[in-house]
């Protein structure tokens, strides 16, 4: 009789089978599948929320340093970034020089301005941004 007893006592002990492993792995990878993409949207959305944050930072200097000199600062095309933070902003690093992002503003019509945020990688996906002396954007 307790030969009976041990051996019943081991049949109850069981794993999972492989028919239930793969359901769960199935379930994991429909929510990676659909979670990833969700979240590098997330990402793009939020740096192209700084880009235009740094245009806006931009123009309220902007708006000083014509107050104060009668005109406004410009610069070259292409990564002017390093020049805007030391000639803008005095040097502090406001613009993310190693961001996805480069800066340039460009004089326009005949007492203005525009100021320019393009991604870094064209391929990136991530979109140009323009912002005139109005705060309109261009």
């Amino acid at each position: 009789m307790i030969e009976l007893h041990i051996k019943s006592k081991t049949r109850q002990m069981t794993g999972f089978t492989l028919i239930e492993l793969l359901i769960v792995v199935a379930i994991i990878g429909i929510i990676a599948g659909i979670g990833v993409p969700m979240y590098n949207g997330y990402i793009q959305s939020s740096k192209e929320s700084v880009a235009q944050n740094s245009l806006k930072s931009i123009s309220l200097l902007e708006t000083d340093y014509h107050t104060e000199n009668n005109k406004y600062f410009t610069t070259y095309t292409g990564n002017q970034t390093r020049t805007i933070n030391n000639g803008l902003f005095s040097g502090k690093k406001t613009l993310d020089e190693s961001g996805d992002y480069y800066y340039f503003v460009r004089p326009y019509s005949s007492n203005g301005y525009r100021a320019y945020a393009y991604p870094k990688n064209n391929g990136s996906g991530l979109k140009r941004f323009c912002l005139d002396h109005n705060d309109s954007p261009c």
